[in-house]
């Protein structure tokens, strides 16, 4: 295939792909892509090459990941420890993401446990 062909094919599948994400509202992509005739195996096929020719641009262009311009940044989460830690923790458990690495104590409450999780899922 040519340069030009594939433009325009890539052109006509990011616009039928932008039409069936904007569906009506309780209406599947499968049922939306058989009312308007499109293979389903083709509008995958496209949709994957389209989004990672979009990622691939993006770290070319050393901006974020499409992902990542949504996510707020968040450096610092306060939890309120009510003087229950110990000054000698003891690491229960330690959660790790891309970001960030926290050690648990076992001492930690529950309570401040779930406040913890939170804080972690908010913020990565």
């Amino acid at each position: 295939m040519d340069k030009s062909t594939n433009e325009v094919r890539t052109l006509s599948w990011a616009a039928i792909i932008e039409q069936c994400q904007a569906r009506p509202e309780g209406q599947s992509a499968k049922q939306w892509l058989k009312a308007n005739g499109i293979s389903e195996k083709q509008y995958y096929y496209w949709l994957r090459k389209l989004r990672k020719q979009a990622y691939e641009q993006s770290l070319s262009n050393n901006s974020p990941a499409p992902f990542e311009k949504c996510m707020p940044e968040v450096a610092f989460a306060e939890i309120p420890s009510d003087g229950l830690f110990s000054s000698n923790p003891v690491t229960a458990v330690t959660i790790k993401t891309r970001k960030l690495t926290l050690d648990i104590s076992s001492a930690v409450p529950v309570t401040s446990l779930v406040e913890i999780v939170k804080a972690v899922a908010n913020a990565v």
